[in-house]
């Protein structure tokens, strides 16, 4: 297992619980290899959150000095990954919270929604065998649409899309319920789908890609 990768759900990394008791004992490079594992995701995720490469640097750096202060405390009642994503989740709300402040713009929280309004199954398109070839201006094109989500479903997206976590993931790292996780990010692709299907002259590979995501759910 390369130091970048993460053990399937539900197994037991034996490398990183080695590692971990290591670091709680004061093992310096012991802490600084279990870190690398997790740093790249936490500050790709940052970058969709926060919209600024320093921005999410400083989120990465500050939640692993988090996760540096609190190991001794860590018990294992959880997965090591999701401990440190629920650190890296409150992490970024507080930056989202001081850039809401800087810019008089309200911030929503991470919380669970009340929302009964019924919603439509949009399927994962990172799932798509044609999701490989999106680059270029469309890549660059779908970061703007995410950025344009707000908070909570942009979180979801930027965990599930670019951190690779599962949805009980996510629900133990934001503390939510898997409903919640999967509704979001539900919410997230419809609105997706629907500016890049307004968007299809400008973009038609995006468009047939998204139709063909909703034709198959029987959205469109």
């Amino acid at each position: 297992m390369s130091r970048n990768s993460k053990p399937a759900p539900g197994t037991v990394d034996l490398t990183e619980r080695r590692l971990i008791d290591r670091a709680k004992k004061g093992d310096a490079d012991a802490f600084n290899e279990l870190m690398e594992r997790y740093s790249r995701t936490i500050f790709n995720i940052g970058l969709q959150m926060l919209g600024d490469r320093e921005d999410a640097s400083d989120m990465t750096q500050e939640t692993m000095i988090k996760v540096y202060r609190a190991l001794p405390r860590f018990r294992g009642d959880s997965a090591f990954s999701t401990w440190v994503y629920r650190i890296m989740v409150n992490t970024c709300r507080d930056f989202l919270r001081s850039a809401s402040r800087r810019h008089e713009v309200p911030f929503s929280d991470f919380g669970e929604e009340e929302d009964d309004q019924p919603f439509y199954d949009i399927p994962d398109l990172s799932a798509q065998p044609e999701r490989l070839y999106i680059e270029g201006e469309d890549e660059r094109y779908l970061q703007d649409l995410i950025q344009d989500l707000k908070p909570t479903y942009r979180l979801a997206v930027a965990m599930r899309e670019l951190g690779g976590l599962s949805y009980q993931e996510i629900a133990d790292a934001g503390n939510v319920s898997i409903g919640t996780v999967k509704s979001r990010l539900n919410r997230a692709r419809a609105a997706m789908r629907d500016q890049v299907l307004k968007d299809a002259e400008q973009f038609p590979s995006l468009a047939r890609l998204m139709d063909k995501g909703g034709a198959e759910d029987g959205v469109c």
